[in-house]
């Protein structure tokens, strides 16, 4: 008990360490935000009470839902979060106190504490969320955790897959497989004894992961495949061996990838588009998230890129084409699955869909190395720090510019304005690349003699 109040002191000593104000003043909104998504489901539970479209099971099942989804995503989006290795495995102390004693140090985290202020305010202000529904919610929440720290398991370290306690975590994963088949932990529950059940199910579940950890061996390291060869792609390259960039623009790319999919499943269903009854759905069919997550800052993931054409030529041309090298590789994926998108599921809207693409593209690469030069961002250290990637002005600015590539839909004439956007968004970029002798100076300040 000791060490785990040890731990947790140093935990919350910790994260206000540094950047005391960015870290409060977002700590802060996240609390307002709980507070206003508390407020929006106390009103959907009133309003199911009453007798609106909805009923309060459904309600509650979403509430849990969002848990759920929000608590596992967090840990891969919009970056990865490695797990919390907070006693080393040489440490003599013994797997199974080493488990107890991390499990609730990594719950005691700001994102949780914003989740469960949500749940609490939720149980003040409406009537119809009840004890035991919290209970349930903070039982998904559990659940949520321990899916999450067993994927970042399987993520980092490697896998003795016959070992004997590998075996042991499929069994108890697949015990709790079966109970959730038979009674969903997310369906609000009738009765005590289903929360029981409930907790049968993820005692099953911390047991797997506990075996898991156990089954995993050393860390996998990062293995860098260097070529000689010509004719191997340099934009392959780029997009493999740069680790924090792929790990963004592959999640990016996975999110892009769940609304497409949705999408098509709710055509097959119902015959309409979830973009229908919501529009700013539109922003995901194009390929504003990679430029946002990545390319609005590409001399911060690339910078060694960068320094080469610096030391080279530095010239501005040279600066333009290595800047379009890593976008190639994401971009050509971000586009096949639109592609496939429009092929089974989206025939109707297939032009808008192709121009806007098209125009997104030479509105956003312009933009985005126009922002690397002037709003360059360091990208450093762990993934779990609260600094930001990109610059928020500029990715701000690019979904201003997407969303009046959108205006089309409300009147075809519209369509003039996609040339007088990528004529000022490159105007705007050439304008920067002629300065770029001048934006070399900050920016080897910013990207490399932080270093020092």
């Amino acid at each position: 008990m000791d060490l785990v109040l040890f731990s947790l002191r140093a935990r919350l000593n910790g994260f206000f360490r540094q950047n005391k104000l960015q870290r409060v003043l977002l700590l802060g909104g996240g609390i307002v935000l709980s507070g206003f998504y508390g407020w929006l489901f106390s009103y959907m539970l009133e309003q199911a009470q009453n007798g609106g479209d909805t009923s309060v099971t459904e309600v509650i099942r979403y509430i849990n839902l969002f848990v759920l989804g929000i608590t596992i995503i967090r840990g891969f989006f919009p970056a990865y979060v490695p797990k919390l290795d907070l006693i080393p495995r040489l440490y003599p102390i013994k797997p199974l106190k080493r488990f107890w004693v991390e499990l609730p140090v990594e719950l005691f985290s700001p994102f949780n504490f914003v989740l469960v202020n949500f749940l609490f305010l939720l149980f003040i202000l409406s009537p119809s969320y009840t004890f035991m529904y919290l209970l349930q919610s903070i039982i998904v929440l559990l659940t949520a955790h321990v899916t999450k720290r067993s994927l970042q398991v399987l993520v980092e370290r490697k896998m003795r897959w016959l070992h004997l306690n590998f075996i042991s975590a499929a069994v108890l994963a697949a015990a709790f497989v079966a109970l959730q088949a038979r009674l969903p932990m997310y369906i609000p529950a009738n009765g005590w004894m289903e929360l029981v059940v409930h907790l049968a199910s993820l005692g099953a579940f911390l047991g797997a992961n506990y075996f898991l950890e156990l089954a995993a061996m050393e860390p996998k390291r990062k293995v860098v495949n260097y070529s000689h060869n010509k004719h191997r792609s340099l934009s392959w390259r780029l997009f493999k061996n740069s680790k924090q960039a792929r790990q963004l623009l592959l999640f990016g790319i996975a999110l892009k990838l769940i609304i497409l999919a949705a999408d098509a499943a709710v055509f097959t269903a119902k015959g309409i588009h979830i973009y229908d009854k919501n529009l700013t759905i539109w922003i995901f069919f194009g390929p504003a998230i990679i430029y946002s997550y990545v390319f609005n800052n590409v001399w911060g993931f690339y910078k060694n890129l960068w320094l080469t054409v610096e030391r080279t030529s530095g010239s501005a041309k040279d600066f333009f084409k290595a800047s379009l090298i890593p976008l190639r590789v994401p971009l050509l994926i971000d586009a096949a699955l639109l592609a496939a998108y429009i092929a089974f599921f989206n025939h109707e809207d297939a032009v808008f869909l192709v121009l806007m693409y098209a125009a997104s593209v030479l509105v956003l690469t312009p933009l985005g190395i126009l922002a690397s030069f002037v709003s360059p961002k360091v990208v450093k250290g762990s993934m779990m720090s609260f600094s930001a990637k990109t610059s928020y002005l500029y990715n701000m600015l690019s979904l201003l510019l997407v969303g009046l590539l959108l205006l089309p839909l409300l009147h075809p004439l519209l369509y003039i304005l996609y040339p007088v956007l990528i004529a000022v968004a490159v105007f705007a970029m050439i304008a920067v690349l002629r300065e770029s002798r001048r934006y070399k100076y900050e920016l080897f300040g910013k990207l490399f003699k932080v270093d020092a």
